[in-house]
């Protein structure tokens, strides 16, 4: 029997990439930390948690207006230095990029989807679809739902077997001497 495995996202961090499959037992997670390739997954029957957010990446920020007041800096420098305009606004321009990066980031936000399990977590992350989240956030949670009620319906014990328990069998003779 083979498997299914579907596509869910990505997640890209400064040191790792992640990609996350949805299988027809729960979620993988492969996670490839520059040469080294490692999976983990969370089963459906152990989704304990499942929660969706809207994040902006401190790092991201930071990273970036760190580059937009270096250039800004080194342009202020060169504008009072030498009092030329047109090369000032030259290094100026080298921030551009990063200060339109900024206001994308803080005006759309990034949309995470997080699974937690009993003992592992899977995190997807959606930059410019919220819809898209929102859609797998649900889609997770009906799906962990149904399997945990699959699972909780399988392990029932029939009502007569509860309300008439039957007593422990008496020992063998020879064991009460």
């Amino acid at each position: 029997m083979t498997a299914t495995r579907k596509t869910l996202g990505r997640n890209t961090t400064f040191g790792t990439r992640e990609r996350v499959f949805e299988t027809d037992e729960g979620i993988e997670v492969e996670s490839t930390d520059q040469y080294e390739l490692t999976r983990k997954r969370v089963l459906f029957e152990d989704i304990v948690l499942v929660t969706i957010h809207r994040e902006v990446g401190w790092a991201f920020l930071l990273a970036n207006g760190l580059l937009v007041t270096v250039f800004l800096i080194i342009a202020f420098v060169t504008y009072f230095a030498s009092g030329r305009d047109f090369s000032a606004m030259i290094i100026a321009a080298f921030a551009v990029p990063s200060a339109i990066a900024l206001a994308i980031r803080l005006f759309f936000k990034v949309s995470v989807v997080s699974v937690f399990g009993r003992r592992s977590r899977a995190k997807v992350r959606f930059l410019f679809s919220e819809r898209r989240a929102r859609e797998l956030y649900g889609h997770l949670c009906a799906r962990a739902r149904q399997i945990q009620r699959e699972i909780e319906e399988e392990n029932v014990i029939p009502e007569s077997a509860e309300s008439h328990p039957q007593p422990f069998p008496a020992p063998p003779p020879d064991l009460l001497h």
